[in-house]
C-alpha cells in the first residue's frame, strides 16, 4: 500500500518531496536526443502526397508534352506533304496536257502542210487555235493560253479566261516567256510571273527534232490549291522552281519576327535536292519548309503558324496541370492544419502537461478543452487520471503520516520523554513488587503496556487484531482499577478474526471516549466491545451507557468526523474529539472512503461506535495464542483481587 511505496519519503517535508526530479548518474553517458514526431510527420506527409503528386504531375507533362508535340508536329508535315502533293497532282496533269499534242502529231503534221505551202498561215494558226481551244479554254484548271509560231515574236494565237487582254499579256508576262523561249529544250518549265503560274513549252517534231512553236498556258492558282483549306491559305507560301518565283497567299505580314522567320525559310530554300522537311521557329511563331524535285519542276510549301495554336492542346494540358495544382493546394494545407490540429497541438499540450508535472506541479492536468479525436482524448484523460492518482498517493502518503504523528502526539501530550517515562515506571513497579502490593504491581505493567504500546505503535501501519486488543484488555484493566463496581465490561469477540490486520490505536481510543463520555457521567456504567463480520466487512463495535444523546449533538460528532468537522474538535471534549477524528482519517486513508467509524444511538441511552473494515481471510494463529494468554493472565489478576 502507499505506506510501503512510500516509505522512502519518511523525513522528508511535502513540497521537498513534490519537487523532487530524477536526475542522471554522474558520468552516464547523455543519450542522444530523439528527434521531433512532428517534424517526422510533416517529412512523411511530403514523401507521401507532394513528392507522388510531384512525380504525377511531372511524368504527365513531359510525357504528354512529347506526345503533343510530336503529334502537332506530325500534323503540320502532313499538312506540308497534302498541301505539295494535292499542288503536284494538278502541275503534273497540266504538264501532260501540254505534252500530249506532241505524242498526238496533230500539230506537227499541220505544221508540216504549212512549211510545204500546202497550208496557208492563218489556216494553220486556225487548227491550232481549234485544238488549243477544247484543250485549254474549255478546261477550267486552265486562265489562258498563248502559242507562238517558231520565228515570231508574238503569240499567233491566244485566249484567256479570266479576261486578261492580249494586250496585258504582251507588257506583263511576254518578257519573262522570250528568256524560255530561247532555251533550246523541249522540257515543259513551271514559272511563276507575277503571283501566277505558267508552263511554258518549246515544241519540236518527233522525227527529226525541229522547232516549230511554244505553247504557254497560264493554271488556274485555285484550282491547283483547291484542296488547301481557306484558314491556311493565309499562312501558306509555296516556290515553284526557284527561290524567286513565290506564291504568297497571304501577300505580306505585318509581324516583324513573322517576317523573318518567312525569309529565313525561303532562304532555305533552294530549288534542288531531294524530298526534306525544315523546321524553325522565332517568337510566338513556328514554320515548316518542305523541299520536293519533281522532272520538270521543284516546289517548296512554306507552312507558319503561332505556337499557341500548333500546341494549343500542350497548352490546354498545362491549363489542366496548373489547376490540378491549384486544387491540390487546399488539400496539401489542410493536410498541414490537420498535422498541427489534430496531432502537433494534441502533442504539444501532452508535453506541456509532462514538463510542468516533471518539475514538481503534482495533480497538473492538461489545460484546454477535450481533444479533437479519440486518441489523444484517451490519452488526456488517463494522463490526467495518472495524475490526481499520483497527487492522491503523495497526500495519502503524507496525510496518512501526519496522522500516525497525531496518534503519537495524542499519547505523549505532556511531551513525557519516553525512555524516562519507561525507567520511572520500572522503578514504581519494582518498588510495589518489593513490598509485596501485586495489585499496584499489575496496575504498573498494565500502564506501561499501554503507553509503550501506543508510543511504539504509531509508526506502524498494520497490526493484528489481537495485538490492538491486548492494548484494549490493559486499558480495562486500568479503568476497572479506577471505577471498581461502577464499570462493567461486556465481550462478543469472534476469535477467528484475531489474525486480521488493523491499523494500531483504533480501538483504545473509542473505548477512552466511550468510559469519559459514558462511565463518569452515571452512577453504573456499561461497556460493550463486539467483533464480528459478514461476507464483506468486519464490525468493530464499542458500546456505551451513558446520558441520552441528543440529535443535534449526535449531527455534531457525525460533522466531527468528516471533512467539514476539521475546526470542531477544539470545542468541547477536544482531547477525545482529534482522537475519534484520527481514527476515522486512518481507517480511510488505509482502505478508502467506503470504510471508517460511525456513531448510533441505540435503544436506552447506549451509543454504538462502529469500525468497518474489509473482511479478510485469516494468515496465522499466533497472534491468537498470544492474546489468549493475555486475556487469562488479567482474568486471573481480577480474580484475585476479588
Amino acid at each position: 500500500m502507499a505506506g510501503e511505496v512510500f516509505s522512502n519519503l519518511e523525513g522528508m517535508g511535502y513540497n521537498e518531496r513534490k519537487n523532487r526530479r530524477l536526475t542522471c548518474e554522474i558520468g552516464k553517458r547523455k543519450p542522444k536526443e530523439p528527434k521531433s514526431l512532428n517534424k517526422r510527420l510533416l517529412v512523411f506527409m511530403i514523401l507521401c502526397w507532394a513528392v507522388p503528386i510531384a512525380v504525377f504531375f511531372t511524368f504527365t507533362t513531359v510525357s504528354y508534352r512529347d506526345g503533343i508535340i510530336s503529334k502537332a508536329e506530325r500534323l503540320m508535315e502532313d499538312e506540308l506533304s497534302n498541301v505539295a502533293a494535292f499542288a503536284s497532282i494538278r502541275i503534273e496533269e497540266a504538264i501532260s496536257l501540254c505534252q500530249k499534242p506532241s505524242y498526238e502529231k496533230t500539230w506537227e503534221n499541220v505544221w508540216k502542210k504549212y512549211r510545204k505551202g500546202e497550208m496557208a498561215r492563218n489556216e494553220f494558226l486556225q487548227n491550232v487555235n481549234g485544238s488549243l481551244k477544247g484543250k485549254f479554254y474549255l478546261d477550267e484548271r486552265f486562265d489562258l493560253y498563248a502559242f507562238y509560231l517558231y520565228g515570231e515574236v508574238n503569240p499567233g494565237c491566244y485566249s484567256s479566261r479570266i479576261g486578261t487582254s492580249y494586250h496585258d499579256y504582251i507588257n506583263e508576262i511576254q518578257a519573262d516567256v522570250k528568256e524560255i523561249m530561247a532555251w533550246d529544250s523541249s522540257y515543259a518549265y513551271v514559272k511563276v510571273f507575277d503571283g501566277r503560274i505558267f508552263i511554258i513549252r518549246n515544241l519540236y517534231t518527233t522525227d527529226n527534232y525541229e522547232r516549230y512553236g511554244t505553247l504557254v498556258v497560264e493554271l488556274n492558282r485555285q484550282k491547283v490549291f483547291q484542296d488547301v483549306p481557306e484558314d491556311m491559305q493565309d499562312t501558306l507560301i509555296v516556290c515553284i522552281d526557284e527561290r524567286e518565283s513565290v506564291l504568297d497567299f497571304h501577300g505580306g505580314n505585318e509581324d516583324e519576327k513573322l517576317e523573318e522567320l518567312v525569309g529565313q525559310m525561303l532562304a532555305a530554300y533552294d530549288g534542288a535536292g531531294s524530298r526534306s522537311i525544315i523546321k524553325a521557329g522565332r517568337g510566338g511563331y513556328k514554320a515548316y519548309l518542305l523541299k520536293e524535285k519533281y522532272d520538270n519542276y521543284s516546289i517548296g510549301v512554306i507552312l507558319w503558324a503561332k505556337r499557341s495554336e500548333i500546341y494549343s492542346s500542350l497548352y490546354d494540358l498545362y491549363g489542366i496541370v496548373f489547376w490540378m495544382l491549384v486544387m491540390f493546394i487546399p488539400v496539401i494545407a489542410y493536410g498541414i492544419y490537420f498535422l498541427r490540429k489534430e496531432i502537433r497541438v494534441p502533442i504539444s499540450r501532452l508535453m506541456k502537461a509532462c514538463k510542468s508535472m516533471e518539475e514538481g506541479q503534482i495533480g497538473m492536468e492538461v489545460p484546454g478543452k477535450p481533444m479533437t479525436n479519440a486518441e489523444f482524448n484517451y490519452l488526456m484523460n488517463s494522463f490526467n487520471s495518472m495524475s490526481s492518482q499520483v497527487k492522491y498517493l503523495f497526500d495519502y502518503a503524507y496525510d496518512e503520516k501526519l496522522a500516525r504523528k497525531d496518534a503519537q502526539i495524542q499519547a505523549l501530550q505532556a511531551q513525557i520523554n519516553p525512555h524516562f517515562l519507561n525507567n520511572t515506571l520500572e522503578m514504581m513497579n519494582w518498588q510495589a513488587r518489593m513490598s509485596g502490593d501485586i495489585v499496584v504491581s499489575k496496575m504498573i505493567e498494565a500502564l506501561g503496556t499501554v503507553l509503550n504500546y501506543r508510543m511504539n505503535r504509531a509508526n506502524i501501519r498494520e497490526i493484528h487484531l489481537a495485538e490492538e486488543l491486548q492494548c484494549t484488555d490493559a486499558y480495562f484493566y486500568i479503568m476497572s482499577m479506577r471505577f471498581g463496581r461502577r464499570l462493567q465490561i461486556e465481550k462478543d469477540i469472534d476469535e477467528d478474526l484475531l489474525y486480521l490486520s488493523v491499523p494500531p490505536l483504533i480501538l483504545q481510543p473509542i473505548v477512552e471516549n466511550a468510559i469519559v463520555h459514558g462511565v463518569e457521567t452515571v452512577k453504573n456504567g456499561v461497556i460493550g466491545l463486539k467483533i464480528y463480520h459478514d461476507d464483506d466487512n468486519v464490525y468493530l463495535q464499542v458500546s456505551n451507557s451513558g446520558k441520552a444523546v441528543g440529535a443535534a449533538e449526535l449531527e455534531r460528532i457525525r460533522t466531527l468526523l468528516t471533512e467539514d468537522g476539521e475546526q470542531m474538535y477544539k470545542e468541547r471534549g477536544g482531547h477525545i474529539s482529534i482522537g475519534i477524528r484520527n481514527v476515522n482519517q486512518r481507517i480511510k486513508l488505509v482502505y478508502g472512503d467506503d470504510y471508517g467509524l460511525t456513531i448510533e444511538q441505540a435503544e436506552g441511552p447506549v451509543i454504538v461506535w462502529t469500525i468497518t473494515i474489509p473482511y479478510r481471510e485469516r494468515e496465522n494463529k499466533k497472534p491468537v495464542e498470544e492474546f489468549s494468554r493475555m486475556e487469562r493472565e488479567l482474568k486471573e489478576l481480577k480474580r484475585d483481587n476479588g
